[in-house]
């Protein structure tokens, strides 16, 4: 087993060169900057030392086996949207940009299977399924630009878990390169099969450790035709608790069943405007059956609605038409937005508690601030009911107070909160590398020691997304946490800017370049890196090529949940480097 990695060489670059082409392979540090960057705290240190675009299987088995000879490291990468940066690079080598592999290559409606390549965007697989009638029905957060390959890696849920599961539940077959550059087909395109032992879900939510996915089978299910949504506002939490626990006795299985609390709801009523500044603000229970039978969705509502309306709720409104509850699921969606102009800095945490903890671990979260004494941390909370919590964390990552009681507020969350009460350290989002720490909490060193077996048997020079605690925990030390303060930390430009990448898929520029830099997130990025002086002027014509593509047609600003002008920054931008120019 090996944990010390090689640098690439000109002429091992070249040969990487050879096979992608010169368009897919980038070894500028303009570029390799902007993949330094995602929704987690930044940290300047983890640049990759070169960018690889495959556009396809054979492809990727070439880079693989080439990288495996030479000790060179491989991060996997989507959209980037990880929430527990497991896209980034701590040891730098290559990272794999799969973006472009984002083809649907069949729609076999028959057979209930769709056939994917990773890079292909989860809300754009299901508008080319509805026209059909059927939708894959994870539904994560970030659905509008994660994509199906970083949903499988991660084994992605979201808001329809508690009636129809997560990612795992859907993948039939893959496609997977291992280290080495071997090519395995898993899983098959039939429903029962027992003849091998279960690869397949080994590969579903191993982060891109074990290998690299690169075909994807999933099973799709008809839309439903019909649904009924309530929403429920109740003064305490323990009426809202003792709500759902009953709606789980009674053998009711809501498509979604979510929850808000008061200082989320607050951010989201002021951002919604309109309506919702009449509701009043409270613990915020939204609840929704789906179905074909009209009977049994209007029983269900029923039995639901009476037992919510028993538990005195301050506050109800039934979706009486699709817009109504579009409108009402839209609020719960706006969380992220609505709290990321409140602060500079949003962080999205991810643990799952049995539901009977509910209530206890919900009023621990809220007393954060107090206990650790960090008075200018804001904490909020929204979840899926099944129990996957998603614990908001609200400060400025530019104050090094701040990011101190940010990552004490991180270590009492699970040492203090989670794992005592049964729970686990993520339920959607991965171990990633901001995790790794926590992971010994969870699990015993036996445990440990057979996922370390698993990674040594399919990795075992440890190339693969190395700095992910799942099997391989190598080197810790040089695994320095995201989120934590450095001696001189990197600083971001205070424009509210969470790196999350929601601007990146509509983008004109990111389309045509295929590039992270020509993506609104990246051009920030390097900006970033021209302003605190982590970059400089050598590659001036790059970066003129890189702002100047930017067409202006503020599509960015539309889609950007903390409403960042980028549009403007650009064009200023340009005006200072023409001024640069002279």
């Amino acid at each position: 087993m090996s944990s010390k990695y090689n640098k690439i060489s000109e002429t091992l670059s070249q040969k990487f060169k050879e096979i992608v082409g010169e368009e897919n392979h980038f070894s500028e540090f303009v570029i390799r900057w902007t993949y330094a960057f995602g929704p987690t705290i930044f940290e300047k240190e983890w640049i990759p030392d070169l960018i690889l675009m495959p556009q396809n299987t054979q492809q990727i088995s070439e880079i693989l086996e080439l990288a495996n000879e030479n000790n060179i490291p491989i991060t996997p990468r989507g959209s980037g949207t990880s929430l527990s940066a497991g896209h980034l690079p701590p040891f730098g080598g290559i990272v794999l940009d799969l973006s472009t592999m984002n083809r649907i290559l069949s729609i076999d409606i028959e057979n209930n299977i769709v056939e994917v390549e990773p890079g292909v965007i989860c809300d754009e697989l299901n508008e080319k399924l509805k026209p059909y009638g059927y939708f894959f029905p994870p539904d994560p957060g970030s659905s509008s630009v994660c994509t199906v390959g970083g949903m499988v890696a991660t084994n992605a849920g979201g808001m329809q878990a508690f009636k129809y599961g997560v990612t795992k539940n859907y993948v039939m077959y893959l496609m997977v390169v291992l280290s080495n550059g071997e090519i395995l087909n898993l899983g098959t395109k039939v429903l029962k099969s027992v003849s091998s032992y279960n690869l397949k879900d080994l590969i579903v939510g191993s982060e891109g450790t074990l290998g690299v996915i690169t075909k994807i089978g999933l099973r799709i299910r008809p839309l439903p035709k019909k649904r009924k949504l309530g929403f429920f506002i109740f003064d305490n939490i323990e009426d809202l608790s003792e709500a759902v626990l009953e709606i789980r006795k009674k053998g009711i299985v809501p498509n979604l069943l979510e929850f808000i609390d008061k200082v989320v709801i607050k951010a989201i009523y002021e951002y919604l405007g309109g309506e919702f500044l009449d509701y009043p603000i409270g613990y915020v229970l939204m609840a929704e059956v789906d179905g074909d039978n009209d009977y049994e969705i209007d029983e269900n509502f029923s039995i639901l609605f009476d037992i919510m309306i028993q538990r005195n709720p301050i506050f109800h409104k039934i979706a009486e038409s699709p817009e109504e509850r579009d409108k009402l699921v839209k609020a719960r969606k706006s969380n992220f937005p609505a709290l990321s102009r409140i602060r500079p800095s949003v962080c999205t945490e991810d643990c799952s508690i049995p539901l009977t903890e509910f209530c206890n671990v919900i009023e621990k979260i809220e007393k954060i601030p107090e206990v650790i004494g960090a008075s200018n941390l804001l904490v909020g909370v929204v979840s899926h009911m099944e129990g996957n919590l998603h614990p908001k964390f609200l400060f400025n990552e530019n104050d090094e107070n701040d990011l101190a009681d940010f990552q004490k507020a991180m270590d009492y969350l699970y040492k203090e909160i989670i794992i005592p009460s049964g729970g686990s350290i993520t339920g959607e989002h991965g171990i990633g590398k901001i995790k790794t720490p926590y992971l010994q909490l969870e699990h015993s060193e036996d445990v440990i020691d057979i996922m370390s077996q698993i990674k040594n048997l399919l990795d075992p020079k440890l190339i693969l997304n190395p700095g992910i605690g799942k099997g391989a925990i190598i080197n810790l030390d040089k695994v320095i946490n995201p989120r934590k303060l450095k001696n001189q930390p990197g600083k971001i430009l205070e424009l509210n800017c969470n790196r999350c990448g929601f601007c990146n898929v509509t983008c004109p520029s990111k389309i045509y370049y295929k590039s992270e830099a020509y993506t609104p997130r990246g051009r920030l990025s390097i900006l970033n890196g021209l302003v605190y002086g982590d970059m400089n002027l050598e590659k001036i014509d790059l970066i003129n090529h890189i702002i100047h593509s930017c067409t202006l047609c503020g599509l960015c600003l539309t889609i950007c949940p903390a409403g960042v002008k980028t549009n403007e920054i650009f064009e200023k931008a340009r005006e200072v480097l023409h001024h640069i120019n002279k």
